[in-house]
Formats: C-alpha cells, sequence, structure tokens
C-alpha cells in the first residue's frame, strides 16, 4: 500500500529537511549532494536496498549533524527560521499522524450520514492558502470551530506561532486532536521550534455558556468547514458571529450571507448584514472528500456597512 507508513522514507525525508532546511551551503558541503558523499550514498544505499552500506552512511550524516549540534552552529540556524516552512510543516505533521492517528483512522467513519457530524479535513495545501489570504501571523489568534483531529490547528500554529484553538463535538476526533497536540509538541521541540499556545476541547461550539466564548470575541481568524452543515446550524453560527470584534475573518465553505441578500432598512439587523464577503476558488485534492475543485469564502466583519441605517 502506497499510503502505509514506510520508516526508511520517513527518516531520508528527515534528512532531506535537515540537510537543506538547517544547513548552511558550507556545511552542507561536509555532506555532499546528490551527485557526491553521504547524500548520494544515502539514496544509493536505500534504492539498492543495501543496509550495512545505509546504516554506515546515516551514522555519517549523525556524526556530522551532531558536531554542528554541539558547536551551536545548528541552533543558530534554527533560530533565524523561527518556523517550519509550509513542506517541513506537512513533514512534521506527517510524523505526528503516522504515530497517533493512522493506525485507528477508520474510528473517525461512526457518524450519522448526512448528518451535521460528517467528518471531513481540509487538506494542507489549501490551509497553506488560508493563511495567506487572511494575513494571520504569529500575533494573530486563530479558532477552529469544528477541529476535527486538529489537523489545521496544528498546521496554522506551527507556520505562523499564533495562538491556535480547536473545539470539535465528537469524542472520537477530539481525543485524537489532543493525541496529536502531545506528539506534536515533542515532535517540535526535537525539531527546536516553538509549539505555540494551541488548545483542544470537546463541546458544541453553539452550546451556551462554555469557556469558548473569551477566545471567540478575541479571534482574528475563524474556520468553519461548514459544507455538510444544515440551515439551521449555518444561522445560529451567523448569530454567534454577532459577538466577533471588527475586523474578524471567517472562512467557510458556504457562505454566510445568501448570495440575494441586499443590505437595505428591512434587512440591516441581520447578522449577516456585518459581514463583507469574498468568494475564492479551490482546486482538486485541496478538501477529502472530493478531489474535484470548489468554492470558499472568507467574510469580514465590517459594522461600517450598517452606518447609514
Amino acid at each position: 500500500d502506497k499510503d502505509e507508513y514506510n520508516p526508511i522514507t520517513d527518516l531520508v525525508r528527515t534528512m532531506d529537511f535537515i540537510y537543506d532546511c538547517f544547513l548552511t551551503p558550507c556545511q552542507q558541503k561536509r555532506l555532499g549532494d546528490d551527485q557526491q558523499g553521504t547524500m548520494r550514498n544515502l539514496n544509493k544505499h536505500r534504492n539498492r536496498r543495501y543496509g550495512p552500506g545505509f546504516i554506515e552512511t546515516v551514522e555519517e550524516f549523525n556524526r556530522v549533524v551532531r558536531e554542528l549540534k554541539q558547536s551551536g552552529e545548528l541552533k543558530k540556524n534554527t533560530r533565524q527560521m523561527k518556523h517550519p516552512s509550509y513542506d517541513l510543516t506537512c513533514h512534521i505533521l506527517y510524523q505526528v499522524y503516522s504515530r497517533t492517528v493512522a493506525h485507528q483512522a477508520d474510528a473517525l467513519n461512526n457518524y450519522t450520514a448526512f448528518s451535521n457530524n460528517v467528518y471531513g479535513e481540509i487538506n494542507s495545501i489549501l490551509v497553506k492558502e488560508f493563511i495567506a489570504k487572511t494575513g494571520i501571523v504569529s500575533s494573530s489568534v486563530f479558532m477552529d470551530l469544528g477541529c476535527g483531529i486538529g489537523n489545521v490547528v496544528l498546521q496554522v500554529a506551527a507556520q505562523t506561532g499564533c495562538e491556535a484553538f480547536g473545539i470539535e463535538i465528537m469524542e472520537t476526533p477530539c481525543k485524537y486532536a489532543k493525541r496529536q497536540l502531545k506528539e506534536y509538541a515533542a515532535r517540535m521541540k526535537a525539531w527546536g521550534f516553538p509549539t505555540g499556545r494551541i488548545r483542544f476541547r470537546q463541546g458544541d461550539f453553539l452550546e451556551g455558556g462554555n469557556d469558548m466564548h473569551p477566545t471567540l470575541i478575541k479571534a482574528d481568524v475563524l474556520l468553519v468547514n461548514n459544507y455538510a452543515f444544515d440551515w439551521e446550524t449555518n444561522h445560529a453560527l451567523a448569530q454567534l458571529f454577532l459577538d466577533l470584534k471588527e475586523g474578524t475573518k471567517i472562512i467557510s465553505l458556504k457562505s454566510f450571507v445568501p448570495k440575494n441578500h441586499k443590505l437595505n432598512q428591512r434587512t440591516f439587523h441581520l447578522p449577516e448584514s456585518i459581514l463583507r464577503v469574498e468568494e475564492f476558488e479551490y482546486f482538486s485534492d485541496a478538501v477529502s472528500w472530493t478531489s474535484n475543485g470548489g468554492t470558499y469564502y472568507i467574510a469580514t466583519v465590517d459594522r461600517s456597512r450598517l452606518e447609514p441605517f
């Protein structure tokens, strides 16, 4: 199975990322490149399935990296990065998922079909676009309403260093999210990056009296994967948005503002009237429930729209 976890592939990718991201060109020369030296031998022995040569090459790689670590050069290089790149983030989260969720992923299919609890993930390439479109930075507060196993929350936190919060109503995905967070913290520390301020909790984001409200009202960016939500749930969410601060951006897979909505004397009091919406297209393999492209929306809280009324 091409999707089955392969520890050798994981190891080689890890070594490639250390080489590409953590070493200066001068330091890389000590390990060669894909034409000669340690890096060439790594792939040669792997492709030929020559175990003793592969192990010897890994030991040589470790020796060089250990020397750079002991001299403080590796730490200096890491400090200059601040946060992992998108590609390195994806690798770290792959390591996390493979060790915490993959072997029990079938349990995520235990939901009622066509309900608000249908499970689906937004893939990393689209999350990367969300970060860019909404301008999430280290000082931002990000919140995922219906966070599933927490992949989006972890990716956003890793790439930007922002405060990130996820709430999930279903017990199994939330349990996996917390399990992933524990592994994520250990791996980010091993890679030399800060974990960030991340929290997951199980609960209904529409339930009054829960402890998510203080985070909600200070959030800069909200994500709501409402693709499978019914009208009642989307309407209740729109009511919740009345508490958001000015300028908060809401990413959704369905628009909270009907296409025929017009701002006038009869509609200015409706919750959707404070939202200024932009529509964007996503392409194939951006979400887990279809390989086709689709549309997503970013709504910005803009109460200045109501001033004429």
